[in-house]
Parts: C-alpha cells; structure tokens; sequence
C-alpha cells in the first residue's frame, strides 16, 4: 500500500469544483482547503506507480493548475503484523 499527501492548487475560481472532482475519486480523500486555497488531500493506491498515475489524472482535472506531492510512503500490513 502506498500513501501520499498532496496539495492542489487549483484556479481561484474553480475551487468548488476541483473539491468535487477530487471527492468523487476513488482512493482519494480531500481533508481540507487551506487559507491559501489550496486543496490538501491524501491518495492511497496498491503501489506507488498508482500513486503517480493518479497524481497525473489529478493534474488534468479542469482549474487544477498543479499538484504537488508533500509526503510519500509504503506500508505492507503483513510487515506490521504481531506473531
């Protein structure tokens, strides 16, 4: 499991719609918009090659104009498993 962090910076004007775009995708969750407004969300995905590819269907959302990785990392539940 990868999970990444991520801001979008969307246009002024389309921030409403950027959110929505942004909820209705799987795997990814919208936490919050910033006093800046920016869109602070968070994507997990089977690998981090999802993760990217996701970060580039971000990128091409109308008034998204860009996207911007801030935390990566890789989990494997059976790694966190108690014997």
């Amino acid at each position: 499991m990868a999970i990444s962090s991520m801001i979008i910076q969307p246009k002024p004007d389309s921030i409403n719609a950027v959110s929505q775009a942004l909820s209705g995708m799987s795997g990814v969750t919208v936490h919050s918009v910033t006093p800046k407004q920016e869109i602070i969300v968070v994507v997990e995905a089977a690998s981090l090659q999802l993760v990217n590819e996701v970060a580039r269907t971000l990128e091409v959302i109308p008034g998204v104009l860009g996207v911007f990785p801030t935390y990566i990392t890789t989990a494997d539940e059976k790694e966190n498993e108690i014997n």
